[in-house]
């Protein structure tokens, strides 16, 4: 059921509910406001009847006063019976002490004489049901009764209410037609929003327009132009993903390819040296698919997480165990250590020894750099910043992993690097001239991309005390 139905159901189904309970309100009030006025005259008319007894001169009648027997008896009665003027919903009669009938009209013989009434009481009588007063004299002489039919009032009440329920039936039709214009035409920004979302082609990432939208889909809009912005960052991050690894992957297969056709021509010769540059080259494609692989998933979980460039502050998010991942990532880099000659050292903050890892149990001192994050992202950090400086050492050298209390600093003792090529560090698929080996310029990519992630900021530099270079890592 699409939105437009649902509140055109709920308007439709509500109106004539509301529409019924105000009709029957309207009715009790009605009948209250009319039974009050009548009321009010029946007691007027006992009293004023009541007031003119004492200067009458009544005497028993035994039956209805008719015309002839009025003219006979006393003017009172002959009141009773006063042609078109007469009204046969009303009555009146008056009883002495004894009981006996001195005064009524043509309806009055009906009301049944009750010496110690006094107030209103309802009586079925024989045309209906009557709502009657009785009213004691103050010698109690007399007791005049005054009483209408209840239908006189019912009449009243339907004639008023109907003059007004004749409209509302004949506006209720209208009424519906103009909630369901009305709904129709409050939805139409929605409706034209879905038409142009579904209009769009798959590629159509551009933001959507909310300056003429209401106010209340303008967060909708606002929430899916932030949506349309990060899947167009993952198609793009997708397709760099894509042109790099090509154009990377182009250059070893290409020197795969030669240095096949060399061995296929050279089968005898140059078979020892042509074997030793594909297993070069096999050595660096396999290197960089990993790291191409390692970049994808990245850029993927990164992307999912909303790309966001800050630290995580939540409290789910755990914080991070450097002492675990010091020794996963060295762990992971050791077998080429080994086979490079290179020596792995760890420090920790100042009141550690170096090269001591934290006493179980005890008090373990100051954390180093509490971050919270991912622990396999900083472990994937640390293992290609230790891989780098593993592959940039001299035989014999040392790689230093240090972790400080606001910093965690990967020091080795290589080359380094020219201070023209040192702003370019972290760029995709870079290398400095002159470096050998089987790198691919994405290890520091990986390390910078991870790094941003967690609100940390990469520093660059060279060794000052000593050849060697230094990547240092602290909060922004």
């Amino acid at each position: 059921m699409t939105l437009q139905r649902r509140v055109l159901l709920l308007l439709l189904v509500t109106a004539p509910l509301v529409w019924a309970a105000a009709l029957a309100f309207s009715l009790h009030r009605a009948r209250s406001e009319i039974n009050e006025l009548f009321d009010t005259e029946l007691i007027r008319l006992a009293r004023q009847v009541q007031a003119t007894l004492p200067t009458a001169s009544l005497h028993a009648i035994d039956g209805p006063a008719d015309a002839a027997s009025s003219t006979q008896t006393t003017p009172a009665v002959t009141l009773a019976n006063s042609g078109e003027a007469d009204l046969e919903t009303l009555s009146i009669a008056v009883w002495d002490r004894q009981g006996h009938l001195l005064l009524s009209d043509r309806e009055g013989v009906m009301l049944p004489s009750r010496p110690d009434a006094s107030g209103f009481t309802e009586l079925a009588l024989g045309t209906g049901q009557w709502r009657a007063y009785y009213l004691q004299s103050a010698s109690g002489q007399w007791v005049v009764a005054a009483g209408q039919s209840l239908h006189e009032r019912d009449e009243l009440m339907w004639g008023l209410v109907g003059g007004q329920l004749i409209p509302w039936v004949l506006t209720l039709p209208v009424l519906m037609l103009v909630i369901v214009a009305t709904v129709r035409q409050a939805l139409k920004p929605v409706t034209e929003l879905a038409s142009e979302i579904g209009a769009r082609p798959a590629s159509d990432l551009r933001p959507l327009n909310d300056a003429t939208l209401p106010s209340d889909l303008k967060p909708l809009v606002r929430a899916m132009n932030t949506l349309f912005a990060r899947i167009s960052t993952a198609l793009d991050r997708e397709r760099r993903f894509t042109a790099d690894a090509a154009h990377e992957l182009r250059t070893p297969l290409a020197a795969l390819q030669a240095q096949w056709d060399a061995a296929q021509l050279d089968a005898v010769s140059g078979a020892r040296d042509a074997d030793g540059k594909i297993g070069q080259s096999l050595a660096r494609l396999s290197r960089l698919v990993a790291q191409l692989l390692s970049l994808s998933r990245i850029d993927a979980d990164l992307g999912a997480a909303g790309g966001s460039a800050s630290t995580p502050t939540t409290s789910s998010v755990p914080l991070a165990d450097w002492p675990l991942l010091a020794e996963q990532a060295m762990s992971d880099v050791l077998p080429l250590a080994e086979q490079r000659q290179v020596e792995l050292a760890c420090e920790w903050p100042n009141d550690r020894e170096p090269g001591a890892s934290p006493p179980a149990g005890a008090d373990a001192g100051p954390a180093p750099l509490p971050i919270r994050g991912d622990p396999s992202l900083l472990a994937a950090m640390l293992r290609n910043l230790l891989d780098n400086a593993v592959r940039h050492s001299p035989p014999g050298g040392q790689v230093t992993l240090r972790l400080g209390v606001d910093s965690v600093a990967v020091l080795d003792e290589g080359p380094g690097v020219s201070a023209e090529h040192l702003a370019r560090l972290g760029d995709r698929f870079y290398r400095p001239p002159g470096q050998g080996g089987v790198g691919s310029g994405l290890g520091l990519s990986i390390v910078t991309l991870i790094a941003q992630a967690h609100g940390l900021k990469v520093d660059w530099r060279n060794r000052a005390e000593r050849s060697g270079f230094e990547v240092t890592l602290k909060k922004v």
